[in-house]
């Protein structure tokens, strides 16, 4: 298969594509205000461009609307020649109302899903009664289990989902019908924390079908939702814009595409915020309150969906293609793992006649080249994961000052709040402007290089409450912590590090990913590929279950520096690996 790999590579056809590199600069979204506003009042309509492209010749041109230097404004919104692609400046385009509206759903499912996961460790793993708050009192280990099966399954369902999104239901109605799923197992999962029903037992037998439909319904929708607001930014063209101070600048889709991811994934962390307080209405009123907001919320997030069905940008689902590419795979396979072979001549060779075209394998070719840098993301997401999970029950070892164990991690949501507009509207024009090249996989080895130091000192933070009394390496688990009321004396706040590194490995890797995902994916295949890139999170808790025997005390200090270890390696790896794409794709630009 590696062979297959780097057959892709060699042959794969890419677009031809201007000279990017000269003058990338992201302005900071106030510059564009005026262009913002205008482009808010006609937004709820796709953008049709009627004027004629301007085509480079040997004479200067006639038409003043074909002119670089005309009035500020007389040529605004026409197609950019080669000349100005190359010369001026790259800036974030203006982006249409039905965006956000997109936007608006994606967060407040994200939000049902912080608000739902936060108190569930709690939840299962530890009974009524004690310093830390809990309901079934299935222990660590089991807790952990389901924690991570449910997290697998919102993260493996995403593949039959973009399956059916492209070839039948198209993305907007599996959008749809994965938000219903989510809004009943959020429903079942409020009815079923009552105090009531705990005390009758339903409780367990609420929790399991909960789980199962909140994955269903969050994997359907996140594979669906990421690339359904890219589509709604329809342009595709160069285009000249000119700025309040008169400088003609170009808008890219490229740096248009990047800010939107940046500032969903910015707006997530907000809710993100306002989600990890749910653990505040755990421990203070009751797990019935705690899942009940995100019950309402789910229901809400159906309604930016339906208003905006007359007005999204719905791309038809075309017919299923799996079949063919599997065949084709097959062919490539047997063909001496090159792709080429799968190709229609090339099958007349064998006296097979196919029904796809050149083109169709030239699209499995770049998802290919797509989906092998995710290949390494399995390791991050089994460490990026621990916040779900393990690190809530090292919160609940320390002394939290009246903070509910599970809270803690909103200092993860605060960090990336503050992290991502510093690299959106800092970093990144910085280095544009002194031509320092900062392309996806360098930000994804620095993200990766990031939560590899987080996990190193998530390795001393364990070995410190292990060092630290009253029950040292049993915390809880001594007569001295008083039926389990009494933490080893070491403070919460020593995790903050941590999550304060997730936030800003999450800015490098997660958005960097999601749009690597979508701009080097093609058109038709963009949901699948989507899919494969969140089932690197599954394939990453599916790992997580491996670690089993070694999430109960005094064991984890092993798990997170294993944990590290791992992450490490597969910095590197991913940078020995596939830093020449980086190179190869500045070439071509």
């Amino acid at each position: 298969m590696l062979s297959l790999i780097l057959d892709v590579h060699d042959s794969a056809v890419k677009p031809a594509e201007f000279g990017l590199q000269s003058r990338l600069v992201m302005i900071p979204h106030a510059d564009t205000n005026a262009v913002t506003n205008a482009s808010l009042i006609s937004s709820f309509e796709v953008e049709e461009h009627s004027e004629a492209p301007c085509q480079k010749n040997d004479n200067p041109p006639s038409d003043a609307n074909c002119s670089p230097g005309g009035l500020p404004g007389d040529d605004d919104d026409r197609v950019a020649i080669e000349d100005e692609v190359r010369d001026l400046v790259h800036v974030v385009d203006r982006v249409p109302l039905r965006l956000w509206v997109a936007c608006l759903a994606g967060i407040l499912e994200r939000f049902v899903w912080y608000g739902a996961t936060a108190p569930l460790q709690n939840y299962l793993q530890n009974a009524p009664g004690g310093e830390v708050p809990g309901a079934l009192g299935l222990h660590q280990a089991a807790a952990t289990n389901i924690v991570n099966a449910l997290i697998i399954g919102s993260y493996v369902t995403p593949i039959p989902a973009a399956v059916i999104a492209d070839s039948w239901l198209g993305r907007y109605k599996t959008m749809l019908y994965g938000a219903i799923i989510e809004s009943i197992g959020a429903t079942i999962l409020f009815a079923t924390s009552l105090p009531v029903c705990i005390r009758k037992g339903a409780a367990v037998g609420g929790v399991i079908p909960a789980c199962v439909l909140l994955a269903v319904g969050s994997g359907a929708f996140k594979t669906t939702v990421v690339p359904f607001i890219a589509d709604q930014y329809d342009q595709t063209d160069f285009r000249v814009r000119t700025q309040k101070t008169g400088e003609k600048v170009v808008s890219s889709r490229d740096l248009t595409i990047t800010y939107i991811y940046n500032m969903f994934y910015w707006a997530v962390n907000i809710v993100g915020f306002f989600a990890d307080s749910t653990p505040l209405l755990e421990r203070y009123i009751g797990f019935w309150l705690a899942y009940l907001v995100p019950c309402c919320c789910m229901w809400l997030a159906l309604i930016p969906i339906l208003l905006g069905r007359n007005y999204f940008v719905r791309a038809s689902p075309t017919s299923n293609i799996m079949p063919e590419v599997i065949n084709a795979l097959y062919y490539g396979i047997t063909g001496g793992f090159r792709m080429d072979a799968a190709k229609p001549n090339a099958q007349l060779q064998h006296g097979r006649q196919v029904s796809w075209t050149d083109s169709f394998v030239e699209d499995i070719k770049r998802s290919l080249l797509t989906c092998r840098i995710l290949l390494l993301f399995p390791i991050h997401w089994l460490c990026y994961n621990q916040t779900f999970s393990n690190l809530i029950s090292q919160a609940g070892q320390m002394v939290t000052y009246g903070i509910p164990n599970d809270m803690i991690k909103v200092a993860g949501a605060i960090s990336g709040i503050i992290v991502a507009p510093i690299v959106q509207q800092g970093l990144y024009p910085f280095l544009a402007r002194r031509k320092v090249s900062f392309s996806p996989i360098a930000r994804m080895t620095v993200g990766f290089a990031v939560l590899t130091i987080s996990m190193v000192y998530a390795t001393v933070v364990q070995k410190l409450i292990y060092q630290t009394g009253p029950c040292y390496d049993t915390p809880l688990a001594c007569l001295a912590a008083h039926n389990r009321t009494v933490p080893n004396q070491i403070s919460v706040f020593l995790q903050v590090p941590i999550y304060f590194g997730g936030a800003v490995a999450e800015v490098f890797c997660l958005t960097t990913g999601t749009e690597y995902a979508y701009n080097h994916a093609p058109k038709r295949m963009k949901t699948l590929v989507q899919s494969i890139w969140l089932a690197m999170a599954g394939i990453g808790s599916c790992l997580a279950l491996a670690f089993t025997p070694l999430t109960g005390d005094p064991h984890l200090v092993t798990m997170y520096a294993i944990l590290a270890g791992l992450l490490g390696g597969a910095t590197i790896l991913l940078w020995v690996f596939f830093r020449n794409v980086d190179k190869a794709e500045d070439e071509t630009q």
